[in-house]
């Protein structure tokens, strides 16, 4: 059985904060490497010329799923060794919104704009400075938005047994979901600048 941090309550010391940096690098120098230290690249999603953020999202997505369900049925981690998000509707809808609104008008996600941000963009600098003062706004609103923190909390979910399904057929579902977003991205791509070099698209 792995031990994880957060089941030894070990989240707050130097060693997490260690092994948090070293992984904070890692991924990083992955997003460099993908390019998405660029916001022309993560604009490109919105007009269908670089659907990169659609195949990367869906590979960790499935990626991440897939290890996850294999470590639980091997018996060396448990779920409630990790952290799972609960389900609150109110919150998620709302901060969803919210982040994809950003997300259009900026093209940088906090993550991607660190990484821009390293690697000298000044829009980078720019949009980071708008999530402070953001970040520094809710937390003056507090207050009033508070609610929005227990509006339609349903708990931690599972989203295989919300819709009814065993975990395994869920995974087979959403990667096959995930080879259809791929090939439709690559169609996408082919169709708007005249290239697409995947799944005979």
């Amino acid at each position: 059985m792995i031990d994880t941090l957060y089941s030894l309550d070990a989240l707050g010391t130097s060693r997490a904060f260690f092994l948090a940096l070293l992984i904070g690098f890692g991924f990083g120098f992955a997003l460099e490497r993908a390019g998405f230290s660029s916001s022309r690249r993560l604009a490109g999603v919105f007009y269908f010329t670089d659907m990169a953020v659609v195949k990367v999202m869906f590979s960790a997505l499935i990626t991440a799923m897939m290890g996850l369900s294999y470590l639980v049925e091997f018996g060396w981690i448990q779920l409630d060794q990790i952290f799972l998000m609960p389900t609150i509707y109110g919150a998620q809808i709302v901060g969803g919104l919210l982040f994809g609104i950003g997300f259009v008008m900026g093209a940088w996600c906090p993550g991607t704009a660190a990484a821009g941000l390293a690697a000298g963009r000044i829009d980078a600098l720019v949009f980071l400075l708008g999530v402070t003062g953001g970040s520094i706004l809710f937390n003056e609103l507090f207050p009033v938005i508070h609610s929005l923190y227990t509006a339609g909390d349903h708990g931690t979910q599972m989203a295989y047994a919300t819709v009814g399904m065993s975990r395994n057929g869920f995974i087979l579902a959403l990667t096959l979901v995930g080879v259809a977003a791929f090939w439709l991205s690559e169609w996408a791509e082919k169709a708007r600048t005249g290239r697409g070099a995947y799944l005979g698209s």
